[in-house]
């Protein structure tokens, strides 16, 4: 791929970067007040959690676990009906209980700006180029966290760099895949990964992390939090539900770019989509186990994990495709530095695009997601192999 020279890739990422920046700004401006062009919130999802913060720091911690209460207090904040609930335990309540102490624009963009910077250093860390920071900025799935004012940067922030400074400082790394806890959903391959690997310590800060992370909200926000989030977490999976999700493919499916949702996006039935995720599930944790029991290099190594975190929940949303970028650098820099295996260039630029094909190919009621995610996996194991390269650096 000659056309592909560093050149290139230096301008056209920024060029790409600064289109996010100019749409932002068109979206933000094309509205009213606090409301977007769209008729949604600025920063969409950052909406929750400023009024969440807010609602919490008036000492009503609790409410925010009462969807009726913390609808009206949605639209209160924003002057509108705002349809979307607090699912999250409250841990990230903790973590985010800072956000409502400065007014809603400024404290969204300290949100996004500090959780991006953060995501940017660890990139430039696994592939210690000047072109990652352009590249990382214009990869699409920095777009959709940015759109949607979510915390798919505090994510793939926490899990890079816990995977970077495992060898190194591994209590360190394992309190920071515990801090990733606010994400069950995202952690449960970690532990087995450790375990296999004998990484003792770094299981031990795992729990200091997460352990530690639940205390502190228990004496910040009190055990009625705890108590509310229980006692509403029946009603929250039932959001989840694919069962009733799937009924019209609605927008929420199309926006969940698992197997899960793609059997259903195609119009499959739920037990087999229910089926397939389950194998899916065990598939996973069997590669995890299989590749961290034995001695591979520590690129490889994340690589795989971060895919199978990928591949193995049945809920997961586009904005969290931000943690993709983690394998392509750790990928991208072995081929870059190493040399490229057949086939393994244009599946990572796949992968790149992958964010903003999810979104497009919805409407044709494809998921590309898990077909992606497992070429990209498929290409990570077959460097497990010899080390030979059959092409050139």
């Amino acid at each position: 791929m000659g056309w592909l020279n560093r050149e290139r890739l230096t301008v056209y990422p920024w060029i790409i970067f600064a289109g996010y920046l100019l749409a932002l700004a068109y979206l933000y401006l094309s509205g009213s007040g606090l409301i977007d062009g769209r008729g949604d919130p600025i920063g969409g999802d950052f909406s929750h959690y400023w009024v969440a913060s807010s609602m919490a720091l008036k000492g009503g911690a609790a409410e925010v676990y009462q969807p009726a209460v913390f609808l009206a207090a949605q639209q209160q904040a924003f002057g509108g009906p705002i349809p979307l609930i607090w699912l999250y335990p409250p841990t990230y309540l903790l973590m985010v209980l800072p956000l409502a102490l400065l007014p809603y624009l400024p404290s969204l963009g300290l949100w996004l700006s500090c959780t991006l910077a953060g995501f940017v250093l660890v990139m430039r860390r696994i592939a210690p180029q000047s072109i990652t920071v352009g590249l990382a900025l214009a990869f699409p799935g920095t777009f959709q966290n940015l759109i949607h004012g979510q915390n798919g940067f505090l994510s793939a922030l926490l899990l890079g760099a816990g995977l970077l400074v495992l060898d190194q400082a591994p209590v360190t790394a394992g309190i920071l895949f515990g801090l990733l806890s606010f994400k069950p959903h995202f952690v449960v391959l970690i532990p087995l990964a450790l375990a296999a690997g004998r990484h003792w310590r770094a299981l031990l800060g795992m729990a200091l992390g997460c352990g530690g992370l639940v205390a502190a909200s228990f004496l910040v926000l009190g055990a009625d939090a705890w108590s509310a989030f229980r006692h509403n977490l029946p009603g929250m999976l039932q959001i989840l539900e694919m069962g009733k999700v799937a009924e019209g493919i609605s927008t929420l499916t199309s926006k969940m770019p698992t197997l899960l949702s793609a059997v259903l996006l195609a119009g499959g039935p739920t037990w087999l989509a229910l089926g397939l995720q389950a194998a899916v599930m065990v598939a996973t944790a069997g590669i995890v186990v299989w590749v961290w029991s034995r001695e591979t290099p520590a690129a490889e190594r994340a690589a795989v994990l971060v895919l199978c975190i990928l591949l193995f929940p049945p809920y997961e949303f586009l904005y969290d495709l931000v943690i993709l970028a983690l394998p392509l650098a750790w990928l991208g820099w072995q081929g870059f530095s190493e040399g490229w295996r057949p086939g393994e260039l244009p599946a990572l630029i796949l992968g790149f695009l992958t964010p903003i094909l999810v979104p497009i190919l919805a409407w044709l009621n494809f998921q590309i997601t898990p077909l992606v995610l497992a070429l990209l996996l498929a290409l990570a194991l077959r460097r497990l192999g010899p080390r030979a390269r059959l092409e050139s650096p």
